[in-house]
């Protein structure tokens, strides 16, 4: 059972200490993209492309689904801030 646990801890680590130190500098809320458009999961705002500025901030290998998988930063025209972690590097220009 030790093991487990000790495997469990490891899988995404890296991901994990991403997000924190994000959440640190403030992005704590947590977007999807969904219909040419972000939605904020905390409060089910949607923004629109033009709305938003997004920064990828890394590439991350997603142990659980066996992906590569981009962390960006989104900030939002209303002053919110977080954080989108989809399969692709998101671009305007392939929303």
């Amino acid at each position: 059972m030790g093991m487990i646990s000790k495997t469990q801890r490891i899988i995404n680590s890296a991901m994990t200490r991403q997000v924190i130190n994000l959440h640190e500098q403030g992005y704590v809320n947590d977007f999807c993209f969904h219909s040419k458009r972000l939605l904020c999961m905390q409060n089910d705002v949607n923004f629109g492309i033009n709305d938003v500025y997004i920064e990828v901030i890394d590439q991350v290998y997603d142990h659980l689904s066996r992906r590569f998988k981009y962390i960006h930063t989104v900030d939002t025209c209303n002053g919110e801030k977080g954080v989108m972690i989809i399969d692709r590097i998101f671009t305007n220009a392939s929303a």
